[in-house]
């Protein structure tokens, strides 16, 4: 088993108000997707932005957490702390090198 990071996505919460140039505000990029208002201000999302946004079953693998769940309820997952304090110390160091650049 292998461990990854993986990183929640966060949805559109507000659209905050600033004042817009409308000549530079007219289409640079042409977007087919969702349109969102708040009084003056317009966001448009593209298609490929509004999939993102969009939660996917694709995102997570039901079955492999199910027999985790299962396993960790029976008390039968068995897990190997030496290939999890590996990769953990080799992420801190990598952490450690980006942070000394």
């Amino acid at each position: 088993m292998s461990i990854e990071r993986t990183h929640p996505l966060l949805a559109i919460a507000a659209v905050q108000q600033r004042p817009t140039n409308e000549s530079s505000a007219q289409g640079t990029r042409k977007t087919s997707g969702v349109t969102l208002q708040s009084s003056d201000a317009q966001v448009k999302l593209s298609e490929a932005q509004t999939k993102l946004v969009q939660p996917s079953s694709q995102d997570i693998n039901i079955q492999k957490v199910q027999k985790l769940k299962e396993a960790i309820a029976q008390g039968t997952l068995k897990m190997n702390s030496g290939k999890i304090a590996d990769a953990l110390l080799k992420e801190a160091a990598e952490n450690f090198q980006y942070d000394k650049k």
